[in-house]
């Protein structure tokens, strides 16, 4: 159940990261949820709705606090520290 959760989770984010990337948006968590927020209100489907909603609130979790560079380090799955 969580690994479909998760997967689901990876691929909706997905969707909301090639929208960014080909309108050479910078893709970090704020600009996912914002992204997420806009699919939420186009969609039709009740059950994708609400699991573009737990993407959302899953990404929320990884907000940084202001001024920190790793914030997408769980994208990359480097989890090595920037050099900023």
């Amino acid at each position: 159940m969580f690994e479909d959760f998760h997967n689901g989770n990876q691929l909706i984010i997905g969707e909301a990261a090639v929208h960014l990337a080909m309108n050479n948006t910078d893709i970090t968590v704020n600009s996912l949820i914002r992204v997420l927020a806009d699919m939420a209100a186009a969609e039709e489907d009740p059950l994708r709705c609400v699991q573009i909603r737990g993407a959302k609130r899953w990404l929320r979790g990884f907000k940084s606090l202001p001024g920190n560079r790793d914030e997408l380090r769980w994208v990359t799955g480097a989890g090595r520290t920037s050099p900023h």
